[in-house]
């Protein structure tokens, strides 16, 4: 019984992040809450383990998309992803399964996100907060963060799982989700600077031409199209993180057309590129002014393990690993050195708008605006093109800005402050004009951050494992 309550929970929680889908993360966790919640520690383990790799081995089948250009280290790198996420998992159904209160369960399961997401190999596809972006409870990300959500969430299904032996615990389920609407509520509304007009270029360029040198007059010309569509009453023109397989800055005859516009049109123009930066390479954004100006404004900071760069590559070295990692990945990409607002901007690039801080950052230091630029064209037309782009729900809400992204295939679109879709644009070739408001001050959760959240959630923790009590009632064999 409990190894099918795992299961379901691991397949109801993957169905949660469809667009639209999210109200489906109360029952995933009460499923999963329900198999490992006193059924003893290692036991716990092993079924939240379970819980965990069965999940993550759907959650990251969209990395199929990956095939093309690394073979079939594509489904080595899906099981290991699944087998690290599933250990997280693991040791929350360690905890849950020697406690199974409602305190451990609630406030175990919101400190087990948070370590998930923090580090260099942190990741937060899969956590809940992203599963809940657009709903009334997103609002409430910008009181105290993101890692609320999963507190509120978790608080509902341990409520229901022990409601299971003691019925009059169940008006408490309804806490989660009245706190979240309710702070949601609370969230101020910060004050409107005026408003900012951009042009969107989506250039839909699949991976494998992007990747191509050969293609590179195609994609010029392409670009060179779609920069003629862009109208001159803007004040911005942005094109996606590695808009092309040169280094834009170096290679300065590729870079021509994008200067080009910028001074045809009256209107900067931001692009990104890989930069050679003395002898390390970094995911930077470049931007090219009317006069004639160009110069790199933000180096991305948060790279991708294993994507960007391999974490401890000295020690696979040594052990004659090496070898086997140098043909999909032969160099590592060098991280940026600050987080800065661009003007009115908040630039982040791609896999950090996974993670609340170099939003919370911008904003801090007084961006109007969040923009994120991407390029998800190694995915596909998969599910994870959503997942991605719902983050920026939470960056949104979080800082009290608006947050756009825009991607090389998509999806390209827009949150407002309180976590809502503003815009969502077709995924095809396209230049998509928007104007959204600016916005000054500070959230509470931009002021303060994640510590009150930790502060309670381990409080919680610690309260249900010394309260012990009634386990929550052993399923039924």
């Amino acid at each position: 019984m409990r190894v099918g309550l795992a299961l379901a929970a691991a397949g109801l929680l993957w169905a949660a992040f469809f667009p639209g889908l999210g109200g489906l993360v109360f029952p995933a966790l009460a499923l999963g809450f329900g198999a490992v919640a006193g059924a003893g520690t290692k036991r716990g383990l092993a079924l939240g383990f379970l819980w965990g790799l069965a999940f993550f081995l759907l959650e990251f089948s969209a990395l199929r998309s990956l095939a093309p250009f690394i073979g079939p280290f594509a489904y080595a790198v899906i099981v290991l992803l699944a087998v690290y996420g599933g250990l997280f998992f693991g040791a929350f159904g360690a905890l849950a399964g020697w406690r199974g209160t409602l305190g451990v369960l609630a406030g175990g399961w919101t400190l087990v996100e948070i370590a998930r997401g923090t580090g260099p190999l942190g990741f937060t596809f899969g956590s809940v907060p992203p599963a809940l972006a657009g709903t009334p409870f997103v609002a409430a990300a910008g009181i105290a963060g993101p890692w609320l959500l999963s507190l509120g969430v978790a608080l509902t299904a341990a409520a229901l799982v022990h409601a299971r032996a003691r019925p009059k615990l169940l008006p408490l389920a309804l806490l989660g989700p009245f706190l979240l609407w309710g702070l949601g509520t609370l969230s101020p509304e910060l004050r409107s600077t005026g408003s900012v007009r951009l042009a969107l270029v989506q250039p839909d360029i699949p991976q494998a031409d992007r990747l191509d040198r050969t293609k590179l007059p195609e994609i010029l010309a392409r670009y060179e199209r779609l920069l003629a569509q862009a109208p001159n009453d803007v004040d911005l023109i942005v094109i996606p993180e590695n808009a092309t397989p040169a280094f834009l800055r170096i290679e300065r005859g590729y870079l021509e057309p994008f200067a080009r516009a910028a001074r045809e049109k009256g209107v900067p123009v931001m692009v990104g590129t890989a930069d050679l930066q003395g002898s390390e390479v970094r995911n930077t954004m470049l931007l090219l002014t009317p006069e004639g100006r160009e110069s790199v404004v933000y180096a991305k900071i948060h790279l991708v393990p294993f994507g960007e760069y391999v974490p401890g590559r000295a020690l696979f070295d040594r052990i004659g690993l090496g070898a086997l990692i140098d043909p999909f990945l032969p160099y590592d990409q060098s991280p940026g050195e600050r987080l800065e607002p661009v003007g009115i901007y908040g630039v982040v690039i791609c896999f950090e708008s996974a993670f609340p801080r170099p939003a919370r950052v911008l904003a801090r230091k007084g961006a109007e605006v969040i923009l994120v630029s991407t390029n998800d064209a190694w995915f596909g037309r998969t599910r994870i093109l959503w997942e991605h782009y719902a983050m920026g729900s939470l960056r949104a809400a979080e800082t009290g800005r608006v947050c756009v992204q825009v991607g090389q295939t998509g999806i390209t679109g827009a949150w407002d402050p309180r976590g809502r879709e503003l815009a969502r644009f077709p995924l095809r070739e396209g230049v998509f004009v928007l104007e959204v408001s600016r916005y000054s001050g500070r959230t509470p959760y931009t002021a303060v951050g994640d510590l009150p959240v930790i502060v309670f959630a381990g409080g919680l923790a610690l309260w249900g494992v010394k309260r012990g009590g009634p386990r929550p009632r052993a399923p039924t064999p």
